[in-house]
């Protein structure tokens, strides 16, 4: 799987899937809880602090995922070594 690509585009990939993926879930919980319920509470400051702050965390998390799979940072538990072997040239003796 090829996936390659500079780290400002990681970035930017996974701050603005990021905020997709949260303000979408956030926002269909909330319209559920109001029109199902009539619950007001969700609206409020304390659950948009929790869930802008679940969304900074998650676009780290899934950019430093993606630097991992591309190998520019990481481990590298996920690699394995091909061998190979290499005739050198050997060394002349002067005398």
């Amino acid at each position: 799987m090829e996936f390659s690509g500079s780290p400002a585009k990681y970035r930017r990939f996974a701050i603005i899937s990021s905020i997709t993926l949260n303000g979408y879930l956030y926002a269909g919980l909330a319209a559920l809880q109001y029109w199902a319920n009539g619950s007001t509470w969700l609206f409020g400051w304390k659950p948009v602090l929790v869930t802008v702050v679940f969304t900074a965390l998650f676009a780290y998390l899934s950019y430093r995922w993606m630097m991992r799979l591309d190998a520019r940072y990481g481990t590298g538990r996920g690699w394995t070594l091909e061998s190979r072997r290499l005739k050198l040239p050997e060394r002349a003796l002067r005398r």
